[in-house]
């Protein structure tokens, strides 16, 4: 909603227009902005100008839109929250439809807060720009739908502090598919098709063997235990190693996952499991080739989700050429179910191409 403003009619109701998409899109969930115009200023994720400060105050003296206003001290600070009052809500009684979904950005860098950090366009972000846009445009044309409701499947791509970290694509808008469960996406329908998805199994500790020149054919979670209810916590255990700074935080973080899941810390129980640190041992022998990987910081599961982003690219790539819609969900994709056969040919033709010639299970 930030960005540059001219006193031009036309960007007045632009402004006007992004404000009010926001506030429908979010329905009753709260915008946090600010009201000094010094904080709207021309960047490249921004196309609304400062002329929305007073659309706000207009709106919210209308009785359109509620509003709780921010303040500033030495201490703290809070941004103004401001959310859609019924009463703008009972001007558009066919949402989403009211709202067109239009990421000014499809492609975002963030810093370790998560606050946008503006950039120089090189070949590389032009690329991955121009495919998702050609994607959006394929998926946005395609009638996606969820039982009777029709989904969001805008795809932008999101990279932490650099080009080499992270950069997988997300979803945004009203009823983003992303936002739906495994069962809930089975039940997704393309222009009235239902869909199959595939995914690529155990995909970072095999992209960490291929990293080391080898190939890994085995499950990579179940190598230390092969009894079913064991396997999502030892890949919970297995992806905090990946992940976490050091053995103490990987520890914490799968401990807590255990805490959390009352069902399966029943199940596991049952068969001797009751904590990670014995299973972490367990990991480190037996991914002894690349356990020099575990436990070592964040920026190692960054730049090996950075690989499989632009394999998950590559995919999307393919189909957005061949003018079929395609649902990322990171590691694994959605079609329509009558090209099942060309996503798992994409699939492994993709990653083979960018692992130097290994392989991957896909499921």
């Amino acid at each position: 909603m930030k960005g540059r403003s001219f006193s031009k009619p036309k960007q007045k109701e632009l402004d006007f227009e992004i404000l009010v998409a926001n506030l429908l899109s979010q329905k009753n969930k709260p915008i946090m902005v600010s009201l000094d115009r010094k904080s709207w200023r021309s960047s490249q994720y921004t196309r609304a100008g400062y002329f929305a400060i007073h659309l706000i105050k207009i709106l919210n003296e209308k009785g359109l839109l509620n509003m709780k206003k921010g303040y500033y001290t030495p201490a703290e600070s809070r941004k103004t929250r401001i959310w859609s009052s019924e009463e703008l809500l009972n001007y558009f009684p066919i949402l989403p439809h009211s709202v067109i979904y239009d990421p000014v950005e499809l492609v975002e860098l963030r810093d370790d807060n998560g606050k946008l950090k503006e950039y120089v366009d090189t070949a590389k972000t032009h690329r991955i720009r121009s495919i998702l846009k050609q994607a959006n445009e394929i998926n946005q044309a395609a009638k996606v739908e969820y039982l009777r409701y029709t989904l969001s499947a805008h795809l932008i791509a999101i990279f932490k502090n650099k080009f080499t970290l992270y950069g997988r694509l997300h979803t945004k808008g009203h009823r983003h598919y992303q936002g739906f469960s495994d069962d809930e996406r089975k039940q997704i329908t393309i222009n009235g098709d239902p869909v199959a998805e595939l995914d690529f199994s155990g995909l970072h500790p095999r992209l960490l063997y291929a990293a080391e020149g080898k190939q890994f054919d085995d499950d990579p979670y179940s190598i230390v235990h092969d009894d079913p209810r064991a396997r999502p916590f030892l890949k919970q255990i297995l992806l905090c190693m990946v992940y976490a700074k050091n053995q103490v935080a990987a520890e914490r973080a799968a401990n807590y996952w255990l805490y959390k899941n009352h069902a399966e810390r029943a199940d596991l129980k049952e068969i001797g499991i009751t904590r990670a640190r014995p299973l972490i041992d367990s990991f480190t022998v037996a991914h002894g080739p690349i356990s020099h990987y575990f436990c070592t910081g964040k920026e190692t599961g960054l730049r090996i989700m950075n690989i499989d982003a632009r394999i998950a690219l590559d995919v999307v790539d393919h189909f957005a050429k061949q003018n079929k819609p395609i649902l990322a969900v990171h590691d694994s994709f959605i079609v329509q179910s009558q090209y099942k056969k060309e996503l798992r040919a994409t699939m492994r033709r993709a990653y083979t191409q960018h692992t130097g010639g290994f392989t991957c299970l896909i499921k």
